[in-house]
């Protein structure tokens, strides 16, 4: 670090370009840039000199807004310039009149604190859109005590005396006559402040003053200002910050009520609750839809002129009083920042979604809601397949976002992220905080959850990413209207198609940075992964040409058959893997969180006092070898035992706890006394060629050779049946939505025997490598087909026109599966002509003059 950085006390932060200008126009002197800077610190840095304090101004980067950009600047700015002890965050921001405060354009608000609460609050622009309420979600701190002190002696000055911003503010544009044009204050007929019901017609490009005009009955009446009263006027008190801008007249009049606010702007929650700052900021607009950027100049330049002669006011020995703001601004602090940064999230991106379908005509709706691949409410979506992983426990995943190779890969225009770790390390609860908290908001945020047998194809992928893409971006969906014309519902069919549309579109110059999450590719079809990777490889090629801001950040297991095929890009895009695997200890500190987060509430659940709590927690923490899916299926095992509540107690069920995952995957196994039906349930789950639903599983494990009727099968009521197969597979499986899954993908490994030609079943474990595939396919095929064949005898066979209305009972659960898959698990199985029974089965099933065969037509086509 060069000692030079460490003479710097005052950080200036801006948003933008304009607001730059207008800093660095006030420096008293401009010093030479810095000798260095921290690794990764993309920021341009003025440096200078304001009255007796040396000051450092950053601006965000081009076409980034918001507060997770602000929160990145001042993390970077503070690890250049350590020494840093007072913040600024001056610019432009929209003002909010009322008959309380005249404020007009050029004016200038200073954050103050207010009613107890900090100068700045977060609020959720989301519910303020959808009905006209809002949130209040975190309010910055007081700024230190020293600015605090300095704007009171500041008010009381201009006061008593007046102030010469506006003289200051001429004497630059004397010196810089370049600047006239855009930073002189704007002639007086350009102040137009509408009634809150007059809205400027969308999408239009003239100016207010042709399109809007200035008949008196449009515009709020209000006097000239005299010379008595200060122009421009200086006003103390709220300002919102929220990550959207405010441009709706009623919602800016709503909060003014309500909260007292004064201003709206984009950055400031940013630096929530630790960046001790004062926001300064110069109003440009109104905070409706009547935006222009005529006064952004003025205002930039009034907003600096306030902060310099707030400096001035400053001794500077009070600034070295002043606690350094790294010290306080932590690692866990600038977490928070960017998790605080998402406020909106959901319910911002339902609204969004309504809107895109009122500007979609009809053609445009049903082909965005065809790539959603649903046909009813109680499909599964894409959506569905992030929402059920577990959220992180907080405190968790912030060493990623600390990470150089993260850090450097957001300030890239394009290029992948792969990020590798073993199984059960968090790889997609970190994908999921990332989608919903930790990815930038300047950007369109697209992701898709890879499932094994449910949603592994490509083509749902795709599907996916582009119905996300249009729903953020309608105007996008006229790249794939031609296609629809000529495809119809024919198009999410073609990968080749999909490949096409979404490669124009994230090259379309309207589209601005995307990143797309692309969760577990070790679950991706095998067949499909090549191709996979292909494409991803030929859109960065194709965006070296110029076009897009497209960046993947993908996840996997460390195999080398999935890392091999991405090497090619890895020589593309240098130094932008992150291998989880050898972050083992950070990993290993972040399990420590969970399993502290985890015994709390145990402790509660079991009312443990504060010792065995305490004790229970250091023991499981000396474990060796512990993964996130080992602290999740320890816990449930802790929750089920009725231990002593004592020490000892406590050392004697941690030494029967599991030592790994397999170990407790046997122990759930192992409870059930009916291992046939376990055998059975499991190997219909591995081979299903599709999630079984409850219904279609109850037939299905009732199925036997003695069977002879659909009627006969011995079915239970659905909810007796769930308790039936949680006995048999415990926590080993998972039900969602009433679809059966294994709970995780290490539990379908721990089943399967790696070859299908070994017969070596471990001796220490009885179900670890249990079942060969063959072995699981030849137990679906045989069921389907019993299942198929039952309807050529059953004298009580629905008809077709029953069936075509979809009056099924639970006993006919089971044959739209057993009808489109029975052929696959029969060659999977390779049954062979010795097995006459089997072999009888299905030759009756293809027997055109069968009930099976007419029956199953119906489900074939």
């Amino acid at each position: 670090m060069s000692n030079q950085n460490n003479n710097y006390t005052v950080g200036w932060i801006c948003a933008i370009t304009t607001e730059l200008v207008a800093a660095q126009a006030f420096l008293d002197e401009k010093h030479e840039g810095p000798e260095y800077v921290s690794p990764n610190d993309d920021n341009d840095y003025t440096l200078g000199k304001i009255g007796k304090h040396n000051v450092v101004i950053a601006v965000l980067p081009d076409g980034e807004y918001g507060i997770a950009s602000a929160a990145s600047v001042a993390k970077d700015m503070l690890h250049s310039f350590p020494n840093i002890r007072l913040g600024l965050m001056v610019g432009i921001g929209g003002g909010a009149p009322s008959k309380k405060h005249d404020i007009r354009l050029g004016d200038i608000v200073v954050s103050d604190p207010y009613d107890g609460n900090g100068g700045v609050f977060q609020y959720d622009f989301g519910k303020t859109i959808q009905d006209r309420s809002f949130r209040t979600t975190g309010f910055l701190n007081q700024p230190p005590r020293v600015l605090r002190t300095a704007v009171n002696g500041l008010k009381a000055q201009y006061k008593a005396d007046g102030h010469q911003l506006e003289n200051a503010i001429n004497g630059i544009l004397k010196k810089k006559p370049r600047l006239r044009k855009e930073y002189n204050r704007p002639g007086l007929r350009t102040d137009r402040l509408y009634q809150s019901g007059v809205v400027h017609p969308p999408n239009d490009g003239v100016s207010c003053a042709v399109t809007c005009g200035d008949d008196p009955s449009t515009l709020v009446s209000r006097h000239e200002r005299t010379e008595e009263e200060d122009n421009p006027a200086i006003h103390y008190g709220l300002i919102a910050s929220a990550n959207q801008l405010m441009k709706d007249a009623l919602v800016r009049d709503k909060l003014a009520a309500e909260k007292n606010v004064l201003c709206f702007e984009m950055e400031a929650a940013g630096l929530m609750n630790n960046f001790p700052c004062l926001v300064i900021r110069g109003i440009c607009d109104y905070s409706d839809s009547h935006k222009n950027k005529e006064w952004q100049g003025y205002a930039a330049m009034a907003a600096a002129a306030y902060a310099k002669d707030l400096l001035c006011k400053i001794v500077p020995n009070k600034v070295e009083a002043e606690r350094k703001i790294g010290e306080s601004l932590s690692s866990q602090c600038l977490q928070e920042v960017v998790e605080a940064h998402r406020v909106i999230t959901q319910k911002h991106l339902e609204i969004q979604q309504d809107a895109v379908k009122q500007k979609l005509s009809d053609k445009q709706k049903e082909c965005l809601q065809l790539f959603r691949l649903t046909k009813s409410t109680e499909d599964t979506t894409y959506e569905w397949f992030k929402d059920r992983v577990e959220d992180r426990v907080q405190g968790t995943c912030m060493w990623f976002l600390e990470h150089d190779h993260f850090q450097e890969w957001l300030k890239q225009e394009s290029g992948p992220l792969l990020v590798s770790a073993d199984p059960g390390c968090g790889k997609s609860v970190l994908a999921k905080y990332l989608i919903d908290h930790g990815l930038p908001r300047s950007a369109t945020i697209c992701y898709f959850f890879f499932k094994d047998q449910d949603q592994n194809t490509v083509r749902q992928a795709l599907c996916a990413l582009l119905h996300q893409l249009f729903s953020q971006k309608p105007s996008l969906i006229q790249h794939a209207m031609k296609q629809f014309d000529k495809d119809g519902q024919g198009l999410i069919n073609s990968t080749k198609s999909l490949w096409t549309i979404l490669g124009n579109a994230v090259q379309d110059p309207q589209v601005g940075p995307v990143i797309t999450v692309l969760d577990a590719l070790d679950e991706c079809a095998e067949s499909e992964f090549q191709d996979l990777m292909r494409n991803v490889e030929n859109q960065f090629r194709s965006n070296q040409s110029g076009h897009g801001k497209l960046k993947y950040l993908l996840t996997s297991r460390p195999y080398e058959q999935i890392v091999s095929k991405f090497r090619g890009l890895l020589d593309a895009f240098p130094r932008i893997r992150i291998p989880g695997e050898e972050e083992s200890e950070i990993i290993s500190q972040e399990v420590n969180r969970v399993i502290k987060y985890r015994v709390e509430r145990l402790a509660r659940e079991k009312r443990l006092s504060d010792q065995v709590k305490g004790h229970l927690a250091n023991q499981l923490l000396r474990v060796t070898h512990r993964t996130y899916l080992w602290v999740y299926l320890v816990f449930d095992y802790l929750k089920t035992e009725d231990f002593k509540k004592t020490p000892k107690g406590v050392e004697s069920i941690i030494e029967t706890l599991p030592k790994s995952i397999n170990q407790a995957y046997e122990r759930i196994l192992n409870k059930s006394k009916e291992h046939w039906m376990v055998r059975k349930a499991l190997g219909i789950i591995l081979a299903a060629g599709r999630p079984l639903t409850l219904s279609e599983m109850n037939v299905a494990v009732n199925i036997d050779n003695t069977s002879q009727s659909i009627h006969n099968l011995d079915l239970e009521e659905e909810e007796d049946f769930k308790s039936r197969l949680r006995s048999w597979c415990g926590l080993f499986v998972s039900i969602y939505y009433g679809k059966i899954y294994f709970l995780h993908q290490t539990a379908r490994e721990f089943l399967l025997v790696d070859l299908p030609s070994s017969t070596t079943i471990p001796t220490e474990l009885q179900w670890h490598h249990c079942i060969t595939i063959h072995h699981a396919h030849t137990v679906l095929a045989e069921l389907c087909v019993r299942y198929l064949n039952f309807l050529n005898s059953d004298a009580s066979l629905l008809t077709d026109t029953t069936l075509e209305a979809g009056h099924y009972i639970d006993s006919y659960a089971f044959l739209d599966y057993s009808a489109k898959f029975w052929g696959l698990h029969f060659r999977e199985a390779c049954i062979s002509n010795d097995d006459a029974v089997m072999a009888l089965l299905a030759l009756r099933i293809c027997n055109p003059d069968s009930k099976a065969y007419s029956v199953g037509v119906i489900f074939w086509t």
